[in-house]
């Protein structure tokens, strides 16, 4: 799949063109269903800002354009990712519920913020999805404590009143009483733990040793084992974090491909190809090059325009780089 964002004709800031072309499809497609994610994982809101919370757009009144199906988008997705210099993906659900991934390019050279025409507007003819608005919180209202009742008043006949004086008897025989009480149940207690503590000694069984439980994957741990204790954006964000070598990052890629967790896939060649790692960008081109292209569940077809486009990104950060070069002239011609 080719995911491309070229200008208007005339253009018009603050407008521009979305271009999808599916491989092997030639019909066009009449509305458009997708997410945009950056590399940080963040996806693009209605709003403009990046979130982790995914959010989906839907756009409408598809026309053919270049060999694909063209959307015309407004200035809702498109200051946002121009103002952006992160890369994108955009993931695409099509109508069968089929889910596709690619990186979305941007011509920024022939694109037009809204900036550009001294005011926001939309001149979009695309149908976005709203975010539920956020419910206000009610006020509550103060409480009114009742006030105390007044106290009755003490009057000179109340502390003129003779207290009674009681007889100190009963209250000696009661605790007497209570002391003998407690002295015969201690030594009835105390007599019969002493006679059963050796026998229950005797008795106590030995401890069972502590059950051994397999291993299993920590938390945060971007593994092979770990791709299915976590969601994908987990997953994710967890490699990015731990800034994996070459070598190691393309074979948890690898094991994605093979648990078909193509999103996983997908995100990490991007994140580290557009983060500089020449070695990743060349494999991902690898996926989309006639020539070294295997299919597969995530990577089904080859394409020449996004095998160069990776090319090209590796060639940014390494630019002698032989078969970067070579590939490039080749897919080229």
């Amino acid at each position: 799949m080719l995911a491309k964002i070229i200008a208007c004709q005339p253009a018009v800031p603050g407008t521009a063109q979305l271009l999808i072309r599916l491989r092997n499809e030639q019909a066009i497609l009449s509305d458009l269903t997708f997410t945009l994610c950056n590399n940080e994982q963040c996806y693009l809101q209605p709003d403009g800002r990046w979130s982790p919370a995914p959010h989906s757009f839907t756009i409408n009144g598809g026309y053919p354009l270049e060999s694909g199906s063209g959307f015309r988008i407004g200035a809702s997705l498109l200051d946002p990712l121009l103002e952006s210099t992160s890369q994108v993906q955009i993931q695409v659900t099509l109508t069968s519920g089929e889910t596709r991934n690619t990186t979305l390019q941007l011509k920024r050279d022939d694109l037009l913020s809204s900036d550009a025409r001294g005011q926001t507007g939309d001149y979009s003819s695309s149908s976005v999805l709203n975010a539920p608005e956020p419910s206000v919180a009610p006020v509550a209202e103060p409480v009114v404590l009742p006030e105390p009742a007044p106290l009755a008043p003490i009057t000179a006949s109340d502390e003129r009143k003779p207290k009674r004086k009681s007889s100190p008897v009963p209250l000696i025989v009661a605790v007497l009483l209570v002391l003998l009480i407690a002295a015969g149940a201690l030594w009835w207690f105390l007599g019969r733990d002493t006679a059963s503590a050796p026998a229950a000694a005797e008795k106590q069984p030995e401890a069972p040793a502590a059950a051994t439980s397999p291993a299993t994957p920590a938390a945060g741990e971007c593994s092979p084992v770990s791709l299915n204790s976590q969601s994908e954006l987990e997953f994710v964000q967890n490699c990015v974090q731990q800034k994996l070598d070459s070598d190691k990052l393309l074979a948890i890629i690898q094991a994605a491909k093979e648990a078909k967790k193509c999103g996983i896939a997908q995100r990490l060649y991007a994140n580290r190809a557009q983060g500089g790692d020449s070695k990743v960008a060349i494999a991902y081109a690898g996926e989309y090059d006639p020539k070294y292209h295997q299919p597969g569940e995530c990577f089904k077809e080859a394409d020449p325009d996004t095998a160069a486009y990776w090319y090209e990104t590796s060639l940014q950060s390494e630019p002698d780089n032989q078969q970067a070069k070579a590939r490039l002239g080749e897919l080229r011609k």
